[in-house]
């Protein structure tokens, strides 16, 4: 199992190459949509204890983005949302 750290990391290099192809596409709603999604990885690398930031990112900020995302792009994170998922508590 990868550890969380390991996990966001992988998260935020994902984000960035979506965030890339967007702007590169003309998409700036996308790039907008990334950006929410990963402004608050950094915070949760530097509180790896911190359960309830875990969890807000899992149950808020994972749900906007998957309902707020092209598909195209929200696929991208499954793979590393399910390596996440043993590293939270209660899910």
């Amino acid at each position: 199992m990868k550890s969380r750290e390991k996990v966001y990391l992988d998260i935020l290099t994902q984000g960035l190459l979506i965030i890339r192809s967007a702007a590169f596409q003309g998409d700036s709603e996308q790039c907008h949509i990334e950006a929410d999604h990963l402004h608050n990885i950094p915070e949760l690398l530097q509180h790896l204890d911190k359960e309830e930031l875990h969890d807000f990112y899992w149950s808020i900020t994972r749900a906007d983005y998957i309902q707020r995302s092209k598909p195209e792009y929200s696929c991208s994170y499954q793979n590393l949302w399910e390596e996440l998922r043993p590293a939270l508590p209660d899910y």
